[in-house]
């Protein structure tokens, strides 16, 4: 049996990729209303403790160092995609700034 942490989440989080704990089935057991709450309060945890998810929507504690580095490769691929995105944002907002100035002249 595990040690109690204080967290909601975490605390009943199966250990390993296999025994992955759905979103829905832990929305019942953590009495989150909603799939938008439940990762609100996972996100808060994660500042703390790893909450791995699989691309299947379950949440699970990592086993070993190969779930933890596959976990922390799709976190950096999905960082790094935002990132290629605000890059774009911020470009068309540079075009736009620019076409305001040529405007108003």
């Amino acid at each position: 049996m595990e040690k109690d942490t204080g967290y909601l989440v975490y605390d009943l989080l199966p250990t390993g990729k296999e025994n992955a704990i759905s979103t829905k089935e832990l929305m019942h057991l953590t009495g989150c209303n909603s799939p938008r709450l439940l990762c609100k309060l996972i996100e808060r945890e994660r500042e703390n403790v790893v909450i791995c998810s699989s691309t299947s929507g379950g949440y699970y504690k990592p086993a070993n160092k190969v779930e933890l580095r596959e976990f922390e490769r799709t976190l950096n691929d999905r960082a790094m995609g935002i990132l290629h995105s605000l890059k774009s944002a911020r470009r068309a907002l540079r075009e736009f700034d620019g076409q305001q100035k040529l405007e108003a002249n």
